[in-house]
């Protein structure tokens, strides 16, 4: 599946596009994708996987999320708990220049955003102060939005407790080419990463010599393939163990790992533990 250019439509009439989205109304799921406007993103609870460029990560108990422009990434949402609610606030670069740059009193709030616009995730705490002024969105009118969401942008920018999204420099700086044949990589890993994966069976796939690709692949994400599968595979078997109660082996298994011995080796690798600690981590908090 090639990377989706998502069209984000704000209405002539307002500022910025803001939705809620709970258990009964989900967010449109458009998988693997990129827009020009950022975006910040409100989970109420649950686990899921961040996955913003060839950066993977866990999230438990909620999550919010800022990301500037042009950032591929996957969504972010989570079916865990009936009462999750997700809110999802998008503007564009003219929010910035024309609407907040026309009062100097929001130069703090310009500069945040111009700094972290690679995306940040914020703390627990961060996330939970906020709360009631994600969740009263869905019901606030158009003017009560407007100046909900300016304060949300203030506390964020005077939030001291973000950690970047992506750490490294490197941001999937892909040309034209390439890109449409790296989404395609991610998305067959996230659809088939508990089935055998070969580098050379996807080479193929994309039209490329085995090595081709693995320079290819290793260009645009800093990673190589076999290096970026195992994290991702990690990553969902740490999803595993705190979702269900499965044995190590299993959840090995279910992850792709044939040998149960190579998962506990790469599982310390990428955590700095080993299954067992991990679990026992789990059941102790």
């Amino acid at each position: 599946m090639k990377l989706s250019y998502e069209q984000i439509y704000v209405e002539q009439s307002k500022s910025l596009k803001i939705e809620s989205y709970n258990k009964d109304a989900l967010c449109n799921e458009i998988n693997w994708h990129l827009h020009p406007e950022y975006e910040i993103v409100f989970i109420k609870n649950g686990n899921g996987i961040i996955q913003v460029g060839s950066n993977i990560k866990n999230y438990k108990d909620g999550l919010l999320i800022f990301l500037g422009p042009n950032i591929p990434h996957m969504p972010f949402g989570n079916k865990d708990l009936e009462d999750n609610v997700e809110v999802v606030i998008q503007f564009n670069q003219n929010f910035i220049q024309e609407k907040l740059k026309a009062f100097p009193e929001f130069s703090s709030i310009q500069q945040f955003i111009q700094k972290t616009f690679k995306g940040c995730i914020f703390s627990k705490e961060t996330k939970n102060k906020l709360s009631n002024s994600f969740l009263k969105l869905a019901t606030q009118n158009d003017t009560e939005k407007l100046l909900n969401f300016i304060n949300i942008l203030y506390q964020l920018s005077v939030s001291k407790d973000n950690t970047p999204v992506i750490k490294s420099a490197h941001l999937l700086e892909i040309d034209k080419t390439s890109l449409p044949r790296i989404s395609k990589v991610f998305e067959y890993i996230n659809k088939n990463y508990s089935q055998k994966i070969q580098s050379k069976a996807i080479a193929k796939e994309l039209g490329l010599t085995t090595n081709s690709f693995c320079r290819m692949f290793k260009a645009a994400t800093n990673k190589s393939f076999i290096s970026f599968l195992n994290e991702f595979r990690i990553k969902k078997a740490q999803e595993y163990f705190e979702n269900k109660t499965i044995s190590i082996s299993e959840v090995a298994y279910q992850c792709g790992f044939n040998d149960p011995s190579y998962f506990c080796k790469q599982f310390k690798k990428y955590t700095d533990t080993s299954p067992s600690d991990y679990i026992n981590h789990l059941e102790n908090n």
